[in-house]
């Protein structure tokens, strides 16, 4: 046999190329292989959005607690002694605008249902509001506009707290003429020796020793706080106007001739509603102006601790919605009955739901439930994550001293 033939013959066979089977072997596998490394991508980017949105949800309720807490921290503040030390836990009105040592300027007596924005009786610093099948129990404060159907979500509650808010300004006594000028010479809050007083016309102010508090409509312009003097004239006969431009000798004996503070007066109320891109979002109202506060809370139920027995004080007996102290509060009665005073905390249940759709296609969320304050959601079926969270938040304000075990005399 011819040697180059065998050679050629060998050459070729060690050039030939792969079956059909083993293309079709090959192929298969590599579509099995691609196919299960698209799954992992997709399962991965899907467990990814899922946990992001999970951690923003905590994140943003977090917020949620954080605010709602420091305003029920400070509910209730009066320079160094609370409302209740002030009145002696007698929060029935005893005279003109008096509640024992804390007055108002307010043309309408301190203790008017109506004036929401000027509303700091001792024994109503926290007040709550539950929807309960057509409406709100308690009814709205008219002065509350906020409260519409562009921005409320009217299946969650409304929580309002009022007291101090915001920096507290030292002054000096009366007595030394530097400071607060004496009633006899006007209504001039001289303050031109502090920086940055960050108020403005037709806000509230409050006036706090410890032997007293005093509030009022300041309606000093903008650029006369800007140079230093706050003061409060007569209104035009609104209920939250001052009825005249001078403190009065009852205002006098209330405040003393001590140190004084002088700190914003504001009446703080939270709520849920939709922002302008749809989202469920806690808002923050502060005297009739509207802030968006924290995206994604689609639902805020509370619950009131109440402590009504003189032996234990500060503890809550029991946790009851807003609409079940205003069923057992008696306004009428002699003495009245005020059982929001006896509110000693508060438990915010809140349930946050993903800013952006999670999932793919559709999906039942069966009853949603906030163990903490007894709600249960209705069912949804959409493509968001939801999630609960609960925390309860002490007032501190009225977790000093004793207790008052005869209320309202």
């Amino acid at each position: 046999m011819n040697k180059t033939y065998l050679k050629n013959s060998a050459y070729k066979a060690k050039q030939s190329g792969f079956t059909l089977l083993e293309i079709l072997v090959a192929l298969v596998l590599g579509i099995g292989i691609l196919t299960a490394a698209i799954s992992m991508q997709f399962q991965h980017r899907k467990g990814f959005k899922q946990s992001t949105n999970k951690l923003a949800m905590q994140t943003n309720a977090k917020f949620a607690f954080e605010f709602i807490g420091q305003s029920l921290r400070s509910a209730g503040s009066m320079g160094c002694k609370n409302g209740e030390a002030l009145t002696g836990g007698k929060v029935k009105t005893l005279s003109g605008n008096c509640q024992g040592k804390v007055c108002s300027a307010f043309v309408s007596p301190f203790d008017s249902t109506n004036v929401a924005f000027a509303d700091f009786r001792p024994g109503y610093e926290v007040k709550g509001y539950e929807f309960v099948g057509t409406g709100m129990v308690p009814n709205l404060p008219g002065e509350f506009t906020f409260v519409s159907s562009k921005l409320y979500n009217d299946n969650s509650d409304i929580l309002t707290v009022s007291g101090g808010y915001g920096e507290v300004y030292e002054l000096a006594g009366r007595d030394s003429g530097v400071g607060f000028l004496p009633v006899s010479t006007g209504t001039n809050l001289d303050v031109t020796n502090i920086s940055d007083v960050r108020l403005k016309q037709f806000q509230y102010g409050m006036l706090a020793s410890c032997e007293g508090a005093y509030f009022f409509k300041i309606t000093s312009t903008d650029a006369e706080i800007d140079a230093g003097v706050i003061t409060w004239a007569g209104g035009g006969g609104n209920a939250d106007d001052n009825a005249d431009g001078l403190m009065g000798d009852t205002a006098s004996t209330v405040l003393g001739t001590k140190s004084l503070e002088f700190r914003r007066a504001a009446v703080v109320t939270y709520f849920v509603g939709d922002n302008d891109n749809g989202v469920p979002t806690l808002y923050q109202d502060v005297d009739g102006v509207s802030s968006r506060l924290v995206d994604g809370v689609e639902e805020i139920h509370i619950q009131y601790g109440l402590s009504t027995s003189p032996s234990f004080k500060n503890v809550a007996d029991r946790y009851v919605s807003a609409s079940v102290i205003d069923a057992e509060s008696d306004p009428a009665a002699v003495p009245p009955v005020n059982l929001w005073k006896d509110v000693v905390s508060v438990r915010i249940g809140l349930i946050m739901r993903s800013i952006e759709p999670v999932y793919e296609d559709d999906v039942l969320q069966d009853k949603i439930k906030l163990n903490c304050v007894g709600y249960t959601q209705p069912a949804k079926t959409d493509k968001y994550m939801r999630s609960t969270y609960c925390a309860d938040i002490a007032l501190r304000n009225r977790l000093t001293g004793s207790r008052i075990a005869v209320r309202d005399k």
